[in-house]
């Protein structure tokens, strides 16, 4: 029986795990903190929920059910796939979500790898997704990610965004043009049950795998069987032919323990069913392996003549045994994995916090061998998958041993409380990182350098004034600003500058009261009180998980932030630093004239490298933007 979640079963239980945390004998901080988590995960519970009725009404065509999810104006990006972006109702919506969708004889979402992130009314959300439309014996498949935002009105979360990034796509285009003829038509197919006799062969597939008996496996199978993959990545088979070829790729996964949850719905051919299925599997490595399915298989005389996968590539690449992901970062900008950088988990400590990192070590890497080494950080609420591993896989693929760490309170590392973005703790977090590395073997002490990216540049500066192992200073896309730039910046806020200043100081307060930090959106398209807001995709590189939002990058900002970020002065330090100094920046990125102010303070060496074809967040991650600026600064350094 499919578990149903109502709002009045989440508000219910809301309530019931808050009084049992104020049962608990805690000091009162620790008892603010617990009671924040479980109403934080209770949020998150309410709105995957919400997800999960979007999708699955779409599937199922309950427009009721789908109207209900949505906000009363809703902002769609369809553009990806050919449609169009604005704000609409959601009847305008669902008018356009009609004229096609139900042309089909079946659509099916797997939607998996949720990320969601709630600050008080607002919340944001990532997830990929396979969606796969089924017609006349075809199929046409996308694999997207979308980027979604919600509002809670009246205590029930609302879809309020939702943008669609397209990865990749296969099968027949041309259904959907089928599938709006049907609907014009009126020839609107009706969604069938599957054929018992198909669903039982199917089930012993799955029940075969399951129970690890791969000669049952190859028994429901016809001898001539084909297993298609379009997804799968380059280094992987995209078919399979025979019955000896599929013998050759089971028997090592019938060492794997497995378990399938899966969904089986009919088609109008009574031999072919489409398996909605996430797959839990343990390697004989015991490392887990967790992806998610949308197949399509066909039945003939009671066994399987053809199936097809299509499964998420990423989760693949990453936990298949002997598949390594394509690049270091979540881009396609960072080193390849066949450029022979090697990358290692690291973790050291700043101030009595334990802070996580990656080393990446050069190709062909020496252990009797020195090497040029950086310090690799990135803007203000960053982890350290999204620019600084960009910058750094590169940067080793050219000779040098690179380091890049989550800040205290951000990402893996640890610390209390979250995403506070405080350039106290984040200049001795850079130095406890030289700390670090100044203790590798193969390390060379005296040709370390400190890179930062985007915000931390200026924490990179006042790290280098402040420490003479850094012997050469590189800024990209330097975001530097002192208390009258920023003044300038965020006096067009709600409030005002005075006013974030004043909410910084009041969440501190209610922190040192009740060890309980309010939080807003980091990045948002639509809540003008999130820390970066600018509609128009302006910040879309934290929001779109194509570019850097997932599980990895928490989008929240802690209030008490505002007073540090708009306090500091990244640009007068200039004058203090006598190292070397190299900028590469954009005329079209932020706040130039920032960096003009901090090259004219420099008494030493500098230089300054204008990239103006590109912006700022295209330094952060696109390939020939990062591949320009790279290029730059080893060559720099190398010098």
């Amino acid at each position: 029986m499919k578990k149903v979640i109502t709002t009045a079963t989440i508000a219910l239980g809301l309530m019931a795990c808050i009084n049992e945390t104020k049962k608990e004998v805690a000091p009162k901080n620790e008892t603010a903190m617990t009671t924040t988590q479980t109403v934080a995960t209770l949020e998150k519970a309410q709105i995957d929920a919400v997800i999960n009725s979007l999708f699955s009404g779409v599937d199922e065509h309950d427009w009721e059910t789908v109207k209900q999810t949505m906000a009363d104006s809703v902002y769609t990006d369809y553009t990806a796939l050919g449609g169009d972006s604005g704000f609409k109702t959601p009847d305008e919506i669902l008018t356009g979500w009609k004229a096609l969708l139900p042309g089909f004889e079946r659509t099916i979402h797997q939607v998996h790898n949720k990320a969601i992130w709630v600050a008080g009314n607002r919340a944001t959300a990532t997830m990929d997704a396979i969606a796969t439309h089924y017609l006349n014996n075809d199929q046409w498949t996308v694999f997207v990610g979308y980027d979604t935002e919600f509002i809670k009105e009246n205590e029930i979360w609302k879809l309020a965004r939702i943008d669609l990034s397209l990865y990749n796509q296969n099968g027949n285009t041309s259904l959907p043009l089928e599938a709006m003829k049907n609907v014009e038509n009126s020839q609107i197919p009706a969604l069938k049950n599957a054929n018992s006799q198909t669903e039982t062969v199917v089930d012993a597939f799955f029940s075969a795998l399951e129970n690890q008996n791969l000669e049952g496996l190859l028994a429901i199978l016809d001898a001539n069987v084909v297993q298609k993959m379009p997804l799968a990545p380059t280094n992987f088979p995209k078919e399979l032919v025979g019955i000896e070829a599929m013998k050759k790729q089971y028997t090592g996964v019938m060492d794997y323990t497995q378990s399938y949850e899966r969904e089986i719905f009919g088609t109008v051919n009574p031999n072919t069913v489409l398996v909605k299925f996430n797959g839990t599997i343990i390697t004989s490595e015991g490392k887990p392996y967790n992806n998610a399915y949308v197949g399509i298989y066909t039945v003939n005389n009671g066994k399987i003549t053809e199936f097809v996968e299509q499964f998420n590539p990423n989760i693949l690449l990453s936990g298949w045994p002997g598949l390594q992901s394509e690049n270091y970062s979540v881009h396609k900008a960072g080193a390849r994995t066949d450029s022979g950088v090697t990358q290692e988990d690291i973790a050291f400590n700043s101030n009595g916090v334990l802070l996580k990192g990656h080393l990446f070590l050069p190709p062909s890497f020496d252990v009797t061998k020195k090497y040029p080494a950086a310090i690799v950080t990135g803007s203000w609420t960053s982890v350290k998958e999204q620019m600084p591993d960009e910058y750094a896989s590169l940067m080793a693929k050219d000779g040098f041993v690179t380091l890049t760490f989550d800040f205290t309170g951000f990402g893996e590392s640890e610390g209390q409380p979250r995403q506070v973005e405080d350039y106290h703790l984040k200049i001795e977090d850079i130095k406890a990182a030289v700390d670090f590395l100044v203790q590798h073997n193969n390390v060379d002490k005296e040709n370390l350098s400190g890179l930062g990216v985007c915000a931390s540049s200026g924490y990179m500066a006042h790290a280098t004034a402040q420490d003479k192992r850094i012997k050469k200073l590189v800024l990209v896309a330097p975001w530097l600003h002192n208390a009258a730039i920023a003044k300038m910046i965020y006096d067009m806020r709600p409030g005002g500058t005075e006013g974030l200043l004043q909410a910084a100081k009041e969440a501190k307060v209610t922190y040192a009261e009740t060890g309980e930090m309010e939080y807003v959106l980091a990045a948002s398209e639509l809540d003008p009180l999130s820390a970066m807001y600018v509609p128009e995709n302006v910040f879309d590189y934290y929001l779109n998980p194509a570019k850097a939002a997932g599980t990895y990058y928490d989008n929240r900002f802690a209030v008490s932030s505002w007073e540090p970020w708009l306090t500091f002065d990244g640009i007068s330090v200039g004058k203090d630093i006598s190292q070397p100094v190299f900028i590469v920046h954009s005329e079209s990125g932020a706040v130039p004239q920032g960096a003009e102010q901090f090259y004219e303070l420099l008494k030493g060496e500098k230089e300054i490298k204008w990239l103006n074809d590109f912006n700022q967040q295209q330094l952060y991650y696109e390939e020939l933007a990062v591949n320009t600026a790279i290029q730059e600064v080893v060559s720099y350094l190398k010098r």
